[in-house]
């Protein structure tokens, strides 16, 4: 009679591990489009869009090295910032993500990627690439940005 409580427990760890892949699979999606709103927010300077994403205590590594509060990164994409960098003849165009590599641990993801931004400098469109590393954390149900650290990337020759 003891097998059969061992057996409806490890069907029962099977079947929850077998749903929790199921889950996690189906979150990568849903994390490519997060991140990839996240960068379509910056290059439109869409301070509400970041808003939603950012988690209430999100920090930022900037690829200077720069360690920012969610406060601060919504502050540098506040419209006057966007002014600025227009008036210095610098216009954000777009930024895609390349290379995605996701992995999810339960209510925790990470999402490395390609960042390729293109940048109208002077009238000349130049791209920039970053290595991106967003993690996020699933709040109320729902996936939010708790970091992303920006490592400039050289491409090798």
């Amino acid at each position: 009679m003891k097998v059969r409580p061992l057996l409806l427990g490890l069907s029962l760890c099977v079947t929850s591990a077998l749903s929790a892949t199921a889950f996690a699979a189906d979150d990568g999606p849903a994390l490519r489009a997060i991140a990839q709103s996240v960068l379509d927010a910056q290059i439109r300077f869409d301070v509400p869009a970041l808003d939603k994403v950012l988690a209430a205590d999100y920090v930022e590594v900037s690829p200077v090295g720069d360690v920012d509060s969610r406060e601060e990164v919504l502050g540098f994409y506040a419209p006057q910032a966007r002014e600025q960098m227009l008036s210095k003849g610098v216009e954000p165009v777009s930024a895609t993500l390349g290379d995605p590599r996701i992995h999810i641990d339960g209510d925790h993801a990470r999402l490395i990627a390609l960042n390729t931004a293109t940048l109208r400098i002077q009238g000349t469109e130049q791209q920039k690439q970053l290595r991106t590393v967003f993690e996020f954390r699933r709040d109320g149900g729902h996936w939010k940005l708790a970091s992303a650290t920006y490592v400039p990337y050289r491409a090798k020759p």
